[in-house]
């Protein structure tokens, strides 16, 4: 039974590790998101968000990030799909900022919603928890209690 436990130590704190890793990843981007480097691009279609193309040093993009949080947070544009569809009309200009070394990563806006840091912390506490189980071997244990008729 301790091996179990240790073992599903191990694996929780291997997917929250995982977890947290690319959580922060992406949180550090869209946070640092205000400071890339601009170019202009055109609306080329909209499903829930605009498509958008853009070139750099030569090459040709394609992006449908419109807001830098939905680098973390892959549902955010359901909720403001009907706000997109004005802001962004087809054929429309818009100021594509991208990523400095990885130019396939662009968003339309860059403010930050910095509550995300707050998930991030979460994250990163159960991992630790999950580092200790595993390091001091703690047990998951059965707390069944049975209740006995009164007689």
């Amino acid at each position: 039974m301790r091996i179990f436990s240790r073992l599903m130590w191990l694996f929780l704190f291997a997917v929250l590790s995982l977890v947290a890793s690319w959580t922060t990843l992406q949180a550090w981007r869209a946070c640092t998101s205000r400071y890339w480097l601009t170019t202009n691009g055109t609306v080329t279609a909209f499903y829930g968000t605009p498509d958008y193309r853009y070139s750099v040093a030569g090459q040709s993009h394609k992006s449908s990030y419109v807001s830098c949080n939905e680098l973390f947070n892959c549902g955010l544009w359901v909720d403001n799909s009907s706000k997109y569809a004005v802001k962004y009309p087809i054929n429309s200009t818009v100021t594509v900022h991208y990523h400095p070394r990885r130019h396939s990563i662009a968003v339309l806006d860059t403010k930050f919603d910095p509550a995300v840091w707050i998930a991030v912390i979460a994250l990163f506490a159960m991992t630790g928890v999950c580092a200790a189980g595993f390091i001091f071997g703690w047990r998951f244990r059965s707390r069944r209690r049975f209740l006995w008729p009164i007689a």
